[in-house]
């Protein structure tokens, strides 16, 4: 049986199927699909799978030619299933259509809605101008042109009187030489002093700009999990951090910014510096 549920969104739709699917239930299902998609354009569609035990041979047909003749008709298709067989199903599904398709286990049904929202949410923010920032995260390391990541967030936060704060993250997993380079796994327990020198950096950054109480963190751990977690508790709407090239301290830093622009929830500006001037 095949159940259409309400929905709120006109270009979404859902059901719950349930039982053993004949060729009766898609022939009155289907049509009724045709018409939203008349109606409505291309749509997106939660299927909720409740004690499901598939199709009869003329209901797999059905299902079959239905998918061939729209191909491009779905835009994204969430299926909230019971078993690891309608899981391997869903990947099935994948070669027939143009849709984006995502399997979730009973228990994730609103993580199903809030996947199918998602390109809504995205385009209401397309129409809105952007908001201002009000909280400016800097991740710097210690190397000598920092201070162009500080300069930067400074000047950022100057321009939408916003808060600027500074963040270090103090990897205890490597030494560095004086070139920067990584050289071997850390010994001995350096916490403090790491520490310490990354405090007196900082201090002498903002000292050297001329920003008296300049807010600052020192942290230990991995950089990119110190500077997201850093930027979700201050509640930062842009993270800058320093973009070096691959050579050098560049081979760890430098994927540090990517891996920070690829996961923040907020804008990240990236500060070009080369190892070498």
């Amino acid at each position: 049986m095949i159940r259409q549920m309400p929905v709120q969104e006109q270009n979404i739709v859902a059901f719950r199927v349930s039982g053993r699917l004949s060729h009766a239930d898609y022939q009155a299902f289907l049509p009724q699909l045709e018409d939203l998609m008349k109606q409505y354009g291309p749509l997106s569609i939660l299927l909720e799978l409740v004690d499901f035990r598939g199709w009869d041979l003329a209901a797999a047909w059905d299902d079959f030619r239905f998918a061939v003749a729209h191909p491009n008709d779905f835009q994204r298709i969430a299926i909230v299933g019971e078993s690891a067989l309608q899981r391997w199903m869903t990947l099935m599904a994948k070669p027939f259509t143009s849709a984006k398709i995502r399997y979730f286990a009973q228990g994730e049904t609103s993580e199903a809605w809030n996947w199918l929202r998602e390109p809504l949410r995205e385009a209401a923010k397309d129409s809105l101008d952007p908001a201002p920032y009000r909280t400016v995260l800097a991740a710097i390391d210690l190397s000598p042109h920092a201070i162009r990541v500080v300069r930067r967030a400074l000047d950022i936060a100057a321009r939408y009187d916003a808060t600027a704060h500074l963040v270090h993250a103090v990897d205890t997993q490597v030494f560095y030489d004086q070139a920067y380079d990584p050289v071997i796994p850390a010994a001995v327990d350096l916490e403090s002093e790491l520490v310490e020198l990354a405090t007196k950096h900082m201090k002498e950054i903002a000292d050297k700009i001329g920003v008296a109480n300049l807010p600052a963190s020192v942290q230990i751990g991995a950089p990119k999990d110190v500077i997201l977690s850093q930027a979700a508790a201050l509640r930062a709407d842009l993270i800058v951090v320093g973009a070096y090239e691959h050579s050098g301290i560049g081979r760890l830093l430098g994927s540090t910014a990517s891996a920070v622009a690829h996961s923040a929830d907020c804008d990240v500006i990236s500060v070009r510096i080369a190892d070498k001037d």
